[in-house]
């Protein structure tokens, strides 16, 4: 099963310029869509509904955070980007509408494996769909 019909909202200015992840998602079959502030997200999210938020800490007008806990009770998954030296750790914040704060911090790798089997199960939630 491939996710045929999965859209994900990339917010942040470095999705943009770092198309490693855009790539790879495109690959799997996600449909991407970029927004680089909070209020653009908002925006989108308002008029085209995603299966999948990843979003950066800090955004030029707002928080990440403040972001995902707009999405709490939506049939939506959200993971945040915490910058790290030279990487990045992805924080799960929202699984299939329910809050997993407290979840352990993903390193890029674990990551990857995520979003990569996220792809071949064609559900975003470990469970079943939203």
């Amino acid at each position: 099963m491939t996710t045929a019909g999965m859209d994900v909202l990339l917010v942040g200015r470095d999705f943009h310029t770092a198309q490693t992840l855009p790539t790879r998602l495109r690959q799997w079959g996600f449909r991407c869509h970029f927004a680089d502030t909070l209020r653009a997200a908002s925006h989108l999210l308002n008029s085209h509904p995603v299966d999948l938020v990843l979003t950066e800490t800090r955004l030029p007008d707002g928080s990440g955070f403040r972001l995902v806990g707009a999405l709490s009770g939506l049939p939506v998954s959200a993971f945040l980007c915490l910058p790290v030296e030279d990487s990045c750790f992805w924080l799960p914040a929202i699984d299939c509408g329910r809050n997993c704060w407290g979840s352990p911090a993903l390193q890029p790798a674990e990551f990857t494996r995520t979003l990569e089997e996220l792809a071949q199960r064609g559900s975003l939630s470990p469970m079943e769909a939203c």
